[in-house]
């Protein structure tokens, strides 16, 4: 299997988290955010972290931890 660019610009990725819909949730460290990466390779910001996140969990109920 070769490897596949699906996106650029993320600012220090960290702690993906893989999705059923093929998107992948990640902090970026030097983001500071919780992003979301599409299949397509758009980009969401989901959220806006202080400080300099580098990990992030999906916990019960489908909420995302983030240290």
């Amino acid at each position: 299997m070769n490897p596949r660019l699906v996106t650029s610009g993320l600012k220090f990725p960290e702690g993906p988290i893989a999705m059923p819909d093929g998107s992948v949730i990640l902090v970026e460290m030097f983001g500071p955010r919780l992003t979301r990466v599409h299949p397509d390779g758009r980009k969401e910001t989901i959220a806006t972290i202080p400080g300099g996140p580098n990990g992030a969990a999906m916990g019960p109920g489908g909420d995302i931890y983030v240290c």
